[in-house]
């Protein structure tokens, strides 16, 4: 089953976005202390809202989930709320090197010598994943910059790779098999979706 790209015309009224992290909890029964352990498979979740919706958008919102036959189906998406970065992000940027691993990017490609090239909180695409950066970032005098992200890298990029700056994706499927239903209101038509990433095909 291919991936199907989100309906790029139809924007939710409200989109609520989280990264679940993945955690095991470890209670002492006896002193009742508890030790945390994070695991990997942190990974986005997303509600997405739609309001006062056309006969077309209906149409076209039912028809892309019958498509994705319940959670079977994959498709990307983007943060429609924060579809461009806060920081400066000039330049053409790429994966510095072909060895980079777990929270921390090294980059190349940037507009030299900008503080704040991105920002803390700033959403962006590497290797087909959505990461956020989460401390401020700023290239040096040859366009290098090394990002700090979160969740972690799952694969290593090749060097080169494209970074995405406006819409970055994510692979996501629904939620469950109970998705994508419309309520009707005198002509108008209210729907809620709720998805999580997906890692494999």
């Amino acid at each position: 089953m291919p991936t199907l790209a989100f309906p790029a015309s139809i924007r939710p009224v409200s989109a609520d976005w989280q990264l679940v992290f993945n955690t095991r909890s470890f209670p002492s029964p006896l002193s009742g202390d508890t030790q945390t352990r994070e695991t990997p498979g942190a990974r986005w979740a997303c509600a997405l809202s739609f309001e006062h919706l056309r006969r077309d958008e209906v149409a076209a919102i039912e028809a892309f989930v019958v498509r994705l036959r319940g959670a079977a189906g994959r498709f990307t998406l983007w943060n429609h709320a924060r579809e461009n970065p806060r920081g400066v992000a000039t330049g053409a940027p790429v994966v510095d090197g072909a060895a980079n691993s777990g929270g921390t990017l090294a980059t190349r490609g940037w507009t030299a010598s900008v503080t704040g090239i991105l920002l803390a909180g700033d959403l962006i695409g590497v290797n087909g994943e959505l990461k956020q950066v989460v401390t401020d970032a700023n290239s040096d005098a040859t366009g290098k910059a090394t990002l700090t992200i979160e969740p972690p890298l799952r694969a290593t990029p090749a060097d080169g790779a494209a970074i995405t700056k406006v819409k970055p994706t994510a692979t996501f499927r629904l939620l469950d098999d109970n998705q994508g239903g419309s309520r009707y209101r005198r002509a108008l038509t209210s729907l809620q979706l709720q998805a999580v990433e997906a890692f494999f095909g």
